[in-house]
Parts: C-alpha cells; structure tokens; sequence
C-alpha cells in the first residue's frame, strides 16, 4: 500500500514538473524576448511604413503584393515553412516588384488597414490569406497585449497562479488534440463545441456578413485579387462532408467579377501540416499551394 501511494505521488510530482516546465519555457519566450514587446500591429505596420513609397511610385511595373499571417509565412512560427521564397524567385525572373506583407500574429483587420493604402493600379496583383480561425472573430476588435514591456514581470507572476496554469495546461491541450485527432478521422468533421467545429458549422452571421463587405470591397480593385481561405492543415477533409461545411457553402455561393476565391482543402486535400498538431502547412503543401497560385495569376495576365 505504502509503495502504492509513493508511485502515486512520484507520477503525480512528475506531471506537475512537466507542466512546469512546459509553462517557464512558454512565459520565457514569451515575454522576455525583446521581439515580443512589439505588437505584430505595431510591427506590420512599420514593415508597411518602409516600403510604402515604392509599394504606391507611379511607374507601371508590375506588382505582387503577399497580405497574410503565418499561414503565409511560419518562419517564426512552427518552422521555417514560407511562401516568399517560392513567390520571390518566381517573381525575380519575371521582373516584377514583390512586397512581402505578411506577418505572425497578425489579423485580417491588420491587413485590411494596410492594403486600403495601396494605390490601386490595375498593374498590381494582390494574394490574400485568410485562416478560418479568424472568421468568427470579425466583430472582436484586437485586445490590449496581455503579454508587454510594461507588464510582462507583472503578467507572468499573475499568470504562474494554479487555476491560470491548469487552463493553460500543455498536457491537457494534448489530450484535446490528440481526441480532436480521433474525432476528426472517425467522423471527418470537427468535435462539438471546439472553435473549428464553431466557424466551420455554425460561423457567426455577422462575421459573415462582414467578411463579405471585405471581400467584396477587393473585388472593386483594379488589380487582380486572389484569397486563398486557409483551413487547419493537420486534417484530411472528406469532399462529401466539406458541402456540409455551413463556411465552404457560403464560400461556394459567392461569385465575383474580379476575386478569385481559393479553398485550401480543393487543392491539398492531405494532411500537410508542420506536425500532427500544428495547424501551419508545411514545405509540400505550400509547394503544391504556390503551383496552383502561379497557375491561377498566369491565366490572368
């Protein structure tokens, strides 16, 4: 019995190290690193700010503009995954100006906000990403960066309380997503009552209503716009069950003049991701993704 109760408060001692562990590893970079004491706002916007001038000079070059997050460009976030080298040498040979507008952490409001100031020129070529993580937070305007160079000491003695470390819980997240996984194989649509299966069968009416303003305020560029709406990369999605997706219907009914609208699952309908829980895709799939884009532009042109 005593040799029982040992081994019991041994694993126990063991799992609260490993959740420690995994909690001083996430608090130290996060809030140390001097990177995070800039909002990705504050920073897309100053990445916007150097290259604006040539981004809007009047000559008649041609122009390819890369607007999204780290779906676009994971370099700092799950591995040095990105599109801009595949854009970047294929737009060097046909001797157009590229400008690499995408940023970690960023949201479409950010991008929204920047590609109002580029002068539309029908010389240009817009290439949007849009997560569908995001969909469902069109109405929530960006919070305050809990994480900062004025509170970060203050945040992450908060933070160190019980009840925050069991909501942040890495084991639990793993649990989650290893079920999630599970679910998702068995059944090929999202577990109840998780975010994805949220936006993806039941997305907020008004965010919908405002992700429609916003795409139909591109279509009116005169440059060509292409969106490409990211879905999770770690999971294979039945064709089938996709039409019974509330968010892939409402994106089959839209028709434009000038948007071309693209649906991550049509075009790699694998698992592709960074990892089995990393959500990013990886090297092949944005490989096969730039192919289909490249494609879809030179049609255009």
């Amino acid at each position: 019995m005593n040799s029982l109760f040992r081994i019991s408060v041994l694993c126990i001692i063991f799992f609260i190290s490993l959740e420690l562990a995994f909690q001083f590893k996430y608090f130290y970079e996060e809030a140390f690193y001097p990177s995070n004491n800039i909002l990705p706002s504050e920073k897309y916007l100053s990445i916007w700010n150097k290259m604006s001038e040539k981004a809007n000079s009047k000559n008649e070059k041609q122009r390819l503009f890369l607007i999204g997050d780290s779906f676009f460009d994971a370099e700092e976030f799950g591995g040095k995954e990105s599109y801009v080298p595949f854009f970047s040498n294929w737009l060097l040979k046909k001797d157009w100006d590229f400008f690499n507008l995408c940023l970690q952490g960023t949201s479409i409001n950010d991008h929204q906000l920047i590609w109002k100031q580029i002068y539309d020129k029908t010389s240009n070529t817009y290439v949007f990403s849009i997560k569908v993580h995001d969909i469902n937070k069109l109405d929530v305007f960006p919070v305050e960066n809990p994480i900062n160079s004025k509170n970060s000491s203050k945040n992450f003695i908060y933070n160190l309380g019980l009840r925050n470390l069991l909501k942040k819980s890495d084991l639990a997240f793993l649990v989650k997503d290893a079920l999630h996984q599970f679910y998702m194989w068995l059944n090929h649509t999202p577990a109840p009552s998780t975010h994805l299966y949220q936006v993806l069968l039941n997305p907020s009416q008004k965010s919908l209503e405002k992700l429609s303003q916003f795409l139909f305020d591109l279509d009116k560029r005169e440059g060509k716009v292409f969106v490409l709406i990211n879905y999770p990369y770690n999971f294979k999605y039945d064709k089938d069950k996709l039409k019974s997706f509330r968010l892939f219907r409402y994106f089959e009914s839209l028709s434009f003049e000038n948007l071309t609208l693209l649906q991550s699952p049509i075009i790699v309908n694998e698992k592709g991701s960074v990892d089995w829980r990393n959500v990013h895709p990886n090297s092949y799939s944005m490989k096969k993704v730039f192919n289909y884009l490249k494609k879809e532009i030179s049609e255009q042109k």
